[in-house]
Formats: structure tokens, C-alpha cells, sequence
């Protein structure tokens, strides 16, 4: 063997390039036994079931049985001690046990290779047999992150809670579990046990599927020296001022997630510090419900915050939920992204929600934001001036959506204002707005002087939602001249009552969308309305 090999991190670092195929990896570790053990360990680091570790002895001591789509091992005979030990080899390597919605994503084949692999079921009698053999906390003794309802979510309700806390251990980093069907008072029973059994905790999500489970957040949380993330999702939280302080205790707490499934009733009284708090995300209440918990506590690093409520707003809930934002962030130059979706799953479309730039100007405070997404929250009824001072407030801003969906906006802004607004912000990469081109363009100058923009070769999106567009104002034009590298050109198709207007200002867009691949020499792209409007938000992952 070449004497490169000799060290671990060029070995590791060769093998990155083969660890996405199972079958290369295994075929590496029976190269040599120089190279076994790491190739093993990258093997056998991220498992979203036990059955690859069952199913690693010997194929006489297990079989695999269909019901349907279902696959369940079960043992055919009892493993001798010298092949229990086999099993404890490889649960050694294992690092993460975690959800992959039912498939073996994490270590994807090679071509030629099934794209996706379900992973069977492991029955409750060889779960109970390979527990009675050896305790979890001994069996995966370098296990550091476990999404308990992923691996073990078919154990009934009373055996599957009894054997997370078998897992608890002071070597588990990441940690969720559902508590659906548990007892409130176990669950916070176990909450309160964390951090003497798990204190090198450091990202801790609980579940449940109905949202009918109340929960008190113990202030024992604050005890756990190293957690920077907690998320409640589905449960009633009871956001009470108490539950607040009790969050407060965990002095290191960088992300926070809350699914609001209750109501917040307390007010009044000095908003508590989240001192170490960088991002914030809330969902499953109304709009009031997430202004009354940010009118409860004070920011001083808060750079990500994203809201999704259900419910329409008015105008006047919008500009209170702006007020709390601009009270809660006490440091204007931390905040980075905002992210505010109506996600009602009926929500009246014919409801006209006025939203003027007034709404929207607190805001501009926050001088170091680089993307602003309001998704479905009303109809956009901004002027020019707001465009105009944009650039000035937001600098370094990459992403702007002010996006009306299924919500008409109105012409309330004009193509002219949004050239000026794209070519000044110079870093812009994606755009949706609503505008006025019915009139002729005049051509932005540069800080007022007699000389042109120079090219923006940032922009590649722009969705123009539901503007009006007609000849004279020669969009395509502008567009292929002042933007070289734009790839994608979008707006809405008519989703009202398909009217004369409507559809004249669709065939515009279209027409426009045409004469600009012309000047471009390129193809139609298929990019959807869905990319612009349901876009993955990354900032639910940790």
C-alpha cells in the first residue's frame, strides 16, 4: 500500500469521493484492512432503521416478511452471543439514527443502482431482543444525534416512551421525539431529567400530531449548558409570560422554533431577553398570536426570523406585527432575512387586504437585510418612493419578493421605479413585483446625473406577477439591455374570472416574455409558479 495511506485524513478524504454508493464502500473496506475501518465508519454513520444492522447477521437468523407496500424483519432464530457481537460492531460506527420519510436517502446509490431502497420494519420481538441483550446507551455508544419517532415510530405509545429514555445519554448532541398518547406530566418529567442525564444536549425538538397536548416548558431547559437549538412543534405551549422566563434560562439558546397551536393571552409587564438568540421561527397561529410573543421578548442578535401564520390579516395587524419586529430587534445592523407566508389552507382570495409602503417602511431600519419575502400576506399597494428609497435602506439586499400569489396587487408602482430599483441594488438576484409598464419608460440615471446604470449581472430572477404591460413601455428591451444575465422571466397566469383585461394583460406578458428569448437567443424554461411562491425556505433546518 502507497504510503499515503498512512494517514487517516488523506484516507478520509479519498473516501468522500466513493461514500455516496453503499456498494463502494463496502468494496473499499474488504480492499484492505488499512482502509476497513473508516470506510466502515462512513458506512455506517447516518441509519434511519436498525434493520441494516439486523440484517448484518447471519441470513439464517432473520427473514423478512410483506404486508402490501410493508416490509418487516423478524427473527428466524435466536443469534448466538459470538453473532450478538457482530451486530454490536457496526451499532459502534453508528453516529446519527434519523428520519429520511421512509427511505435510505443519506447514502445514495450509484448509477445503475435502485434510486431509492425502503427500509424494512424491525418487529417489536427482535426490538425487545436486541434490548434485553444490551441497553441502547451501550450498544450505540457513539450515538450522537436521534430522531426517536423516525426509527421506532411503529412501538406502541407506553414501549416506545420507555425506550427513549433508555437513549438518554450524556454523549447525545441532537434529540426528537413525539409525545403523542404520552402523559403530559412523563413528558416533562423527562424534560426536567435531561439535564442531569443528557447535559451535552444541543438541539432538542418535541412533536405531536394533534396539537391538543399542553405542555410546560420546564425551566430545567435553562440548566442544559450547551442547547443553542429548541423547537415545540404541535403542541399548546401555553405562551404564557412564565413559559417565556423558562425559555429565557437557556442563556445559549441561538434558534427557536415554535408551532403555535394555543392561545397567548398574557400581556403587559417588561419583554424578557433572548440574549443569544439569532433566528426565530413561528407557525401554526395567527399573525396577533406571533406579534403578541415578539411584543414579549427583546433580541439583541435576531438576524433570520421567519412567520408563517394561517388566517388573513388586515392592514392594521400587518403594521402591528412590523412594530414588534422593529421593539423586538434591539440591534438594527444584526437582522439579515425576514420571511412572512400566510399559509391559511382555504384563505379568501377575493378578500382585499390593502398594503400600503407605510406598512412596510419600519423596516428599512434594518439596514443589513440581504432577503425580505412576504408571501401571500395581502395585496401590495406600494408607491414609487418606497422603490426609490429601497437601494439606500437595504444595500446589500439579494432577494426581494413582495408577492401578492392569488391576491391581485395593484399597479401602484411603475416599470421605470423598478429598473432604477434592480440596477441600483447591485447584488439583487431575484425580484417579484407587481408594476405599471402600460406608459413609456424613461431610462434610469445614474445618481441623478446625465449618465446611464452601468449593467446589473447579478439579476437572474424577475416575476412581475401581475403587472400591466404594453408595447410602449418595451420591456423585453430594457430587460436584454440592462440585465445580461437574467435566465428567468415569470408572472402570474389569470387565476380571477379569466376577463377581457385579464387576459389582454397575460397575452402582454407573454408577448414581452418572447421578444426578450429572442434578444437572448435562449429556450422557454419550465419553471414554475410553484418555485416562486412555496420556495423552501432553508431556514426550518437547523
Amino acid at each position: 500500500m502507497h504510503r499515503v495511506f498512512e494517514f487517516d485524513d488523506i484516507i478520509y478524504a479519498v473516501l468522500q469521493h466513493v461514500k455516496s454508493s453503499a456498494t463502494d464502500l463496502v468494496n473499499v473496506a474488504m480492499t484492505c484492512s488499512r482502509l476497513a475501518d473508516s470506510a466502515l465508519n462512513i458506512l455506517w454513520f447516518e441509519q434511519s432503521s436498525l434493520a441494516p444492522l439486523i440484517m448484518c447477521l447471519p441470513q439464517d437468523t432473520w427473514e423478512v416478511t410483506e404486508n402490501g407496500v410493508d416490509h418487516t424483519v423478524h427473527f428466524s432464530r435466536e443469534p448466538t452471543l459470538i453473532e450478538w457481537e457482530r451486530l454490536r460492531m457496526n451499532a459502534s460506527r453508528v453516529r446519527r439514527l434519523v428520519s429520511t420519510h421512509g427511505f435510505t436517502d443519506v447514502l445514495k446509490p450509484r448509477r445503475g443502482e435502485p434510486s431509492f431502497i425502503p427500509d424494512p420494519d424491525v418487529s417489536d420481538h427482535v426490538l425487545q431482543r436486541l434490548f434485553a441483550w444490551s441497553r441502547p446507551t451501550t450498544l450505540f455508544p457513539n450515538l450522537c444525534e436521534l430522531h426517536f419517532e423516525a426509527v421506532f415510530g411503529l412501538l406502541e405509545h407506553s414501549s416506545k416512551f420507555w425506550l427513549l429514555r433508555q437513549f438518554i445519554s450524556p454523549g447525545l448532541q441532537a434529540l426528537r421525539f413525539d409525545v403523542t398518547g404520552i402523559p403530559t406530566h412523563e413528558v416533562e418529567q423527562l424534560l426536567a431529567a435531561l439535564p442531569a442525564q443528557a447535559h451535552g444536549l444541543r438541539q432538542l425538538i418535541v412533536s405531536a400530531d394533534d396539537g391538543t397536548t399542553a405542555l410546560t416548558v420546564p425551566p430545567s431547559l435553562g440548566k442544559l449548558p450547551k442547547l443553542i437549538g429548541l423547537a415545540i412543534f404541535g403542541i399548546d405551549v401555553s405562551l404564557t409570560r412564565q413559559t417565556i422566563a423558562n425559555i429565557q434560562q437557556a442563556r445559549s439558546l441561538q434558534s427557536l422554533k415554535l408551532k403555535l397551536c394555543g392561545t397567548s393571552c398574557d400581556a403587559g409587564g417588561i419583554p424578557l431577553e433572548l440574549p443569544s438568540l439569532k433566528t426565530l421561527y413561528l407557525s401554526g397561529g395567527s399573525l396577533p398570536q406571533c406579534t403578541h410573543f415578539l411584543r414579549q421578548v427583546t433580541t439583541r442578535q435576531l438576524s433570520h426570523i421567519n412567520i408563517r401564520y394561517c388566517g388573513s390579516a388586515s392592514p392594521a395587524e400587518m403594521t402591528a406585527f412590523m412594530e414588534s419586529l422593529s421593539t423586538s430587534c434591539q440591534t438594527f445592523g444584526y437582522l439579515e432575512r425576514v420571511y412572512v407566508v400566510d399559509e391559511s389552507t382555504h384563505p379568501d382570495y377575493l378578500l382585499v387586504i390593502p398594503l400600503s409602503s407605510e406598512i412596510f417602511r419600519p423596516l428599512f431600519k434594518f439596514n443589513r437585510l440581504s432577503s425580505v419575502k412576504f408571501i401571500g400576506v395581502g395585496n401590495f399597494n406600494l408607491d414609487n418612493g418606497f422603490l426609490n428609497d429601497l437601494p439606500v435602506a437595504w444595500p446589500n439586499i439579494r432577494e426581494l419578493k413582495l408577492t401578492s400569489w392569488k391576491r391581485r396587487a395593484f399597479y401602484s408602482v411603475t416599470f421605470t421605479a423598478m429598473m432604477s430599483l434592480a440596477l441600483r441594488c447591485r447584488s439583487l438576484q431575484t425580484l417579484h413585483l407587481t408594476v405599471d409598464a402600460t406608459q413609456s419608460t424613461t431610462i434610469p440615471r445614474a445618481d441623478e446625473t446625465e449618465e446611464l446604470w452601468p449593467t446589473q449581472t447579478a439579476l437572474r430572477n424577475l416575476h412581475l406577477g401581475y403587472s400591466g404591460v404594453s408595447e410602449v413601455a418595451r420591456v423585453p428591451y430594457f430587460l436584454a439591455e440592462a440585465f445580461p444575465t437574467l435566465l428567468n422571466f415569470k408572472w402570474y397566469a389569470c387565476h380571477f374570472e379569466d376577463s377581457d383585461v385579464d387576459i389582454a394583460m397575460e397575452s402582454a406578458l407573454y408577448d414581452a416574455s418572447q421578444q426578450l428569448r429572442a434578444l437572448r437567443n435562449s429556450t422557454d424554461d419550465d419553471d414554475s409558479d410553484e418555485l416562486w411562491e412555496k420556495d423552501s425556505d432553508d431556514s426550518w433546518a437547523w
